[in-house]
């Protein structure tokens, strides 16, 4: 399956029938809680993450909350 990530063509092996989103993330390392993720051009709400299916040519922006900041 390709897909495009945050700009790059990256191609999934995938071992499930239908890949979701929250398992992509996983397996690519991100951690759910920090993360802001867009599927062809929609924000996609971390509660329905688990039933929204990921399609080969899809393109996904992913998008990782730092904190930080300094205290003067």
């Amino acid at each position: 399956m390709k897909l495009k990530i945050n700009g790059e063509i990256k191609t999934i092996k995938n071992s499930y029938e239908e890949l979701v989103l929250e398992n992509l993330l996983k397996n690519l390392g991100y951690k759910p809680q920090l993360v802001v993720v867009e599927v062809n051009g929609e924000i996609i709400n971390p509660k329905v993450w688990m039933n929204t299916k990921i399609k080969n040519g899809d393109c996904l922006e992913v998008v990782t909350i730092v904190g930080g900041g300094s205290y003067s």
